[in-house]
């Protein structure tokens, strides 16, 4: 008998593998089809959204940019804090790609993806990967997800747990997925964005890292509106999480791993534009997992002949999106 509750996962989990990963032979488009409607249902109920009309609460000039500070209705119960950065050099009724950048555990959220704060901190130059997106050239969303800066009136009550899985803990008993919520939020992002004057709605792209990542892999594989995906951070099992107690508790609907791993949810993105990116020396991310999914993903594209919009790329660095090689891919895929 079990000794640990680990212990007792890892022999659950062996005598209960996922029942809807792919199995070779069978119609790949069928088994997406299958996958995606097992991996909605899991996501459980969210509340009805309402009309999406989005207020600009305050708006910064940068000296090549606009920052404009957004609330945007999602439904009956909350709203979405999100920045809109708009490339100074746009002329007349030009349309650029737009992008959703979505943040992880960055220290300020969306504000550290905007270089609003935190720049003279560590790395944190590096990570303002919406900065960057926007001195490209992209018009650029980005939104706050629960818990950090500008949706955070509540952690007066977590203390020193994790804030993440404090939410869920409590969202959980009403039946609501944190990660469902944040889908939804992301939809209303997309909504806006695409709506965007500047913005041509066929050209949207998403990209994060860490959790951003996660947000940007689990939206891009339920909303067909994203084009190209920059995902970073996040090529780890969740059955390797569960066996590490280590995942916070917003990455994934309750029960994914009766159906499927992270593996699986990648190619549900197939044959739309995707990059994987992942540091050699991300701590976080076990080699043999990540090498693995990469595999499962790959054979994704090759079955839906798109091998061409595929592209994984394996850096030196740690727990990090790089933007070079995320810029050079989605402007070929935009």
């Amino acid at each position: 008998m079990a000794e640990s509750f680990v212990e007792f996962l890892d022999r659950y989990g062996e005598a209960n593998p996922p029942s809807m990963v792919y199995r070779e032979g069978a119609d790949f488009v069928a088994w997406q089809a299958e996958f995606l409607a097992g991996t909605r249902e899991l996501m459980g109920p969210v509340p009805a959204r309402v009309a999406c009309r989005p207020e600009i609460v305050e708006t910064v000039a940068e000296p090549d940019h606009e920052r404009h500070l957004l609330t945007i209705p999602v439904n009956e119960f909350s709203a979405l804090v999100a920045y809109l950065l708009v490339p100074s050099d746009l002329s007349g009724d030009e349309e650029r790609p737009g992008l959703l950048a979505f943040h992880g555990h960055a220290t300020y959220g969306m504000d550290s993806l905007c270089g609003v704060r935190g720049m003279g901190e560590r790395d944190n130059a590096a990570r303002a990967y919406a900065l960057s997106a926007v001195r490209s050239g992209y018009v650029v969303l980005v939104p706050a997800w629960w818990g950090w800066h500008g949706r955070d009136a509540h952690l007066d009550r977590v203390g020193r747990r994790d804030k993440c899985n404090v939410i869920q803990t409590a969202a959980g008993m009403y039946g609501l997925n944190v990660i469902a919520l944040h889908m939804q939020d992301a939809a209303a992002a997309c909504d806006v964005l695409s709506a965007r004057p500047e913005v041509d709605a066929g050209r949207i792209g998403c990209l994060g890292n860490s959790y951003g990542g996660r947000t940007a892999m689990w939206f891009t594989a339920l909303d067909e509106r994203v084009r190209a995906c920059v995902a970073s951070g996040c090529m780890n099992d969740f059955r390797e999480r569960s066996l590490k107690l280590s995942s916070c508790g917003i990455q994934y609907p309750f029960g994914l791993l009766r159906y499927g791993d992270v593996a699986e949810v990648f190619s549900l993105i197939a044959p739309r534009a995707l990059q994987l990116q992942c540091g050699e020396q991300d701590a976080l991310i076990t080699p043999q997992d990540r090498d693995r999914i990469e595999r499962v993903v790959r054979g994704a594209y090759e079955r839906t002949g798109a091998v061409d919009r595929y592209e994984y790329h394996l850096h030196p660095g740690g727990h990090i999106l790089l933007w070079p090689p995320a810029e050079q891919f989605l402007q070929a895929a935009l």
